[in-house]
This record gives structure tokens, C-alpha cells and sequence, in this order.
């Protein structure tokens, strides 16, 4: 049986939700930023300012170039957050099967739930009138249908703002001979240019490749990437509900030569603990443990040592606290590092931890949940902070932060 898959993205978010609250705002040129408000990127631009060419990760000072009359806007992580809840609440009463995939980003299987609403258009018709009424008429969707997740979101972008996208299996040559396959998500730029020497373009062309040859190229990853060039995505709608608890969150990095002295080393790995605690938000858990190391060299043995803290946490800069004083610790202590990693375990549900009622406390954990909104979208390097930043960005061979698998689902 054919299954029904809606993609649901939001339309120009965060500078909706702003125009919503402040009629101020309505039909002029938004731009929501971090703080400070100058030196930073555009996080998302108002459909308005959007007419002018702005795009999300676009430079303030550029932004401004093109629009002069922009009005440019703080983000508010905490209020975004609320309202990603309110509309997910809504969509519960659709059908609980329901995966988030980003702050502004949902899928849903509504294959058994269609039907009783008279058909998936219907339905999503309906879920675009619920929002309207309860959420604000600034507030709306898109929202893409077909049978799976890829060629849903691949609709939902043909159709902005606020429609609605059918793929029609006739029409699914075509759709497929016309895109090409840097549209699709997780097709990056390096993919993109490996694809290309294999004489790929046009998800066409990817589903005319022999198997054999992405999978030699690709691994594993040729399967779903042959799948896709047939307009095919087996990949399920995984409910949040669902999702496997981790049993630890950790990341480890091997730097190149330049970045392998102490200082930078040290740097890299207030990144990653940046990135560690991150993660921990995301799944709503806090560490008690904590285990640092480091390499001198790439292939050598590895130094490292693990701490209890007194209590769990979710923070960047306290989990670098705990490997500074783990390294002191440690019998060697050198000038370079050819390899640094950090890992949290012992987790705990974040809702079972009675969190400190001091100031400085409450207003770090209100800055941890804005720094993640912001580079849920637009990745990590789009904000940090001044101790994890570089003289330079490091290549894309060891970047991201996500060199090693951010959870370990074994048992103990």
C-alpha cells in the first residue's frame, strides 16, 4: 500500500512569529538576527525582504546593502520554541505519527489518517486553516504530499509560501529528469562534486547509475541515493515518541597540523564540548560523566581520563570546565595535540533535575536555547562562542564538529 507522507515547513519562521506579535512589522522587510545586531547573519528574512534577495546565512552588512530599508530584529529563541510546540500540538490531533525534523521542519504518515478527512489535501487544507485561527494569519505552511519523505520536502520547496504540493506519479520523469541533485536533503556540495565526476547532475541520472558503481563511490549511502534517483525513499516517519534513548554523546576530532598546538587545541575542544552539550539539549538529557582525551599522534595511543560531576549538566562551558581539570590531571602534558575528543554518559532525563535558581544560571540556560535555534538552522559555525572560534575555519575533510557518531544506542 502506497503510503502518504506531508512535509510540513514553515514559512519564513522566526520573521513570521515577529510580524505576528508586532503589527509594526506587517508588510515590511524583516531580518532576524543573533545579537550583537550588526555584526551578524540573517537567520531568516521576512517574505518581504525576501523580494529584495535576501537569504538566511546572508551577512547583516550585505543584507543592508540590498535593502536598505530593512528593519532588523533580535531573535527570541525561547518564543519561537513555544510556537513550534503550539503548532505541533495541533498537528497531534491529525496523527501522532509525527517526526520533527527541525524547529520549523515536520513529516508526517498519514497513509491510515487520510482518508477520514476526505483525502490528504484536505487534511493539509485543514491543518493550514487550524493555524490561521489559532496560531495568526502570519503564521502558515507549506506543506508537500507524496509517498515518501525526500520527494515530499522536494515538493514543499516548489510551492512556498503557504501552498500545498501534490506529486503526481505521472509527472515523476520529468520532476526527476528537471532536478538536480543538489536539491536534495543531504546531498552537500562535496557529494554534489563527486556525483558530478561520476557524471551526475539530474536525479535522472542518478537512477540510470549502476548500483554497483555508487556503491563503490558511495557505501552504503549509493543505496538510498539510487533509491532517490527513482523518485523512491523507504526511509519511515520516526515519531519523536519513538526515538531511542542515547546511552552517551560524545565527539572526538583529528586536527590538521596547524591547529595542533595546545592553545588551538584547546580551542577546538571548547568547540566540541559546545556541540556535546548542544546534543544533550536536544534529546532533553544532562551528563553526570565526563571523559576528555587527547592524542599526540594520529595513529598513538590515546590519553584520557573520566570525572563524576556533582551535578548533571547540559552546558558547554561547564563540560570544558570538567576536561580542563581531567588534562591536569593526566601524566603527559603536551605543547601539540593530534587529536582531541570529549564524552558524556550516565545521562539523565533533564526533567527529573532541579536546576539552580541563580541569575547567571537561568540567563546561560536561556542563551544555550537561543545559540540552538539559531544553528539548528544553519549549522554551527553560524554562532559560537568567542573561545571555540579559530584564526581560520577548518577544512571540510575534519569539520562540522561531527567527525565520529554523536550517539551510542548499545547497551551497556
Amino acid at each position: 500500500m502506497p503510503r502518504t507522507i506531508l512535509h510540513l515547513d514553515m514559512d519564513s519562521y522566526f520573521a513570521s512569529i515577529e510580524q505576528q506579535a508586532n503589527p509594526s512589522l506587517r508588510g515590511l522587510p524583516v531580518g532576524i538576527t543573533g545579537k550583537p545586531i550588526e555584526s551578524t547573519i540573517i537567520v531568516t528574512a521576512s517574505r518581504e525582504g525576501k523580494k529584495f534577495g535576501l537569504k538566511a546565512g546572508m551577512p547583516v552588512w550585505e543584507a543592508k546593502r540590498l535593502c536598505p530599508q530593512l528593519i532588523l530584529f533580535p531573535g527570541d529563541g525561547s518564543k519561537y520554541l513555544s510556537l513550534t510546540q503550539q503548532f505541533i500540538d495541533i498537528l497531534k490531533r491529525y496523527t501522532p505519527m509525527i517526526e520533527v525534523s527541525s524547529i520549523d521542519e515536520v513529516y508526517m504518515d498519514v497513509t491510515q489518517d487520510a482518508p477520514h478527512y476526505g483525502g490528504a489535501i484536505r487534511l493539509a487544507q485543514s491543518i493550514q486553516r487550524d493555524f490561521k485561527n489559532e496560531l495568526g494569519k502570519y503564521i502558515t505552511a507549506t506543506i508537500g504530499i507524496a509517498d515518501n519523505k525526500t520527494f515530499a520536502k522536494l515538493i514543499a520547496k516548489r510551492f512556498k509560501p503557504n501552498g500545498i504540493g501534490v506529486l503526481d506519479p505521472e509527472e515523476l520523469p520529468e520532476l526527476l529528469a528537471t532536478t538536480s541533485v543538489q536539491e536534495i536533503c543531504g546531498i552537500g556540495r562535496r557529494i554534489e562534486k563527486r556525483m558530478s565526476r561520476l557524471g551526475i547532475w539530474t536525479l535522472a541520472q542518478l537512477g540510470q547509475c549502476p548500483l554497483s558503481i555508487l556503491k563503490n563511490e558511495f557505501g552504503v549511502h549509493g543505496l538510498f541515493y539510487k533509491a532517490v534517483g527513482l523518485g523512491q525513499d523507504p526511509t519511515p516517519v520516526v515519531p519523536y515518541t519513538e526515538i531511542p534513548p542515547p546511552k552517551s554523546v560524545g565527539h572526538s576530532r583529528t586536527l590538521p597540523p596547524d591547529i595542533r598546538p595546545r592553545e588551538l587545541a584547546l580551542t577546538v575542544l571548547r568547540g566540541l564540548c559546545d556541540l556535546v552539550a548542544s546534543r544533550l539539549r536536544k534529546h532533553g538529557y544532562m551528563a553526570r560523566t565526563v571523559h576528555c582525551g587527547f592524542s599526540l599522534e594520529v595513529m598513538s595511543g590515546h590519553f584520557g581520563k573520566q570525572t563524576t560531576l556533582a551535578l548533571p549538566t547540559d552546558d558547554g562551558a561547564t563540560l570544558f570546565e570538567a576536561c580542563m581539570r581531567i588534562l591536569a590531571m593526566l601524566p603527559v602534558q603536551p605543547d601539540a595535540m593530534a587529536r582531541v575528543s570529549i564524552s558524556t554518559s550516565n545521562l539523565v532525563d533533564e526533567k527529573g533535575v532541579a536546576i539552580p535558581l541563580l541569575a547567571d544560571d537561568q540567563t546561560r540556560r536561556r542563551l544555550n536555547r537561543a545559540v540552538d535555534v539559531i544553528q539548528s538552522r544553519f549549522g554551527n559555525s553560524a554562532i559560537q562562542v568567542a573561545a571555540a572560534a579559530l584564526p581560520r575555519k577548518l577544512p571540510e575533510h575534519v569539520g562540522g564538529f561531527a567527525e565520529t557518531s554523536s550517539f551510542d544506542f548499545s547497551s551497556n
